[in-house]
């Protein structure tokens, strides 16, 4: 994989726009080391990033043409729980894991609530 650079940027290049390896959980999921691309495949289901999680990972609630409810990305950073929300009109979040992957720092962008 080549380095992320400001022509080869980390959004574009690792694997989100070319050959996404894709997932569609039905219950709660932890997104693997290679998922680029999470569609919560129910209603109210937690995916959660964790230390081993690829990043960056784009999770989203479009289902084909169905609009999931209740979606949550799910981080313990630190020993703090954090939930974001993804709205059905929100439709997805981009995350990026900030810093070294043992602290399990992520950017989440797009999600609609926080908590």
């Amino acid at each position: 994989m080549a380095a992320n650079t400001s022509n080869n940027p980390a959004y574009v290049y690792d694997n989100i726009r070319q050959n996404p390896t894709k997932v569609n959980p039905t219950s709660a999921y932890t997104v693997g080391p290679n998922d680029n691309y999470v569609v919560c495949g129910a209603n109210s289901i937690a995916i959660t990033l964790d230390s081993s999680s690829n990043s960056p990972v784009y999770i989203t609630v479009i289902d084909g043409v169905t609009a999931r409810t209740g979606c949550t990305i799910s981080i313990a950073t630190l020993g703090v729980n954090q939930d974001f929300t993804l709205g059905a009109t929100g439709c997805g979040a981009l995350c990026t894991r900030v810093g070294p992957a043992s602290t399990n720092e992520w950017a989440v962008v797009g999600a609609q609530t926080a908590s």
